[in-house]
């Protein structure tokens, strides 16, 4: 959750940041996926798991981009899909971590 809510912020101050001088060429969404990339690294490791988590998180900001901008605009559509894709991407990564951990319990 906390890591989630980080790239919320990150997303919405930069984003912010970007916006206040019309600099529509910077994006946040590579910091928060390298972010991300960091905490799956040192955390997780599982490689199907941040595969698959990596593949739904872009598929997400992709489609919400195209389909958020034409209504709000670049800098509030890029916001809110970049940290949708990043709950996503952290809720898939979390999921299967717990499942893999149940499998390994039972196993034992």
């Amino acid at each position: 959750m906390l890591v989630a809510a980080a790239c919320w912020a990150i997303s919405i101050l930069g984003y912010a940041a970007s916006a206040a001088p019309d600099e529509p060429q910077l994006s946040v969404a590579p910091i928060v996926g390298g972010g991300l990339v960091q905490w799956f690294w040192a955390r997780h490791r599982s490689w199907p798991a941040g595969f698959a988590a990596g593949f739904a998180g872009a598929a997400v900001l992709f489609a919400l981009v195209d389909t958020l901008r034409p209504e709000l605009g670049r800098y509030v559509a890029d916001a809110l899909a970049t940290g949708a894709a990043a709950t996503v991407s952290v809720a898939l990564l979390t999921l299967a971590g717990r499942v893999r951990e149940r499998r390994h319990a039972a196993a034992r």
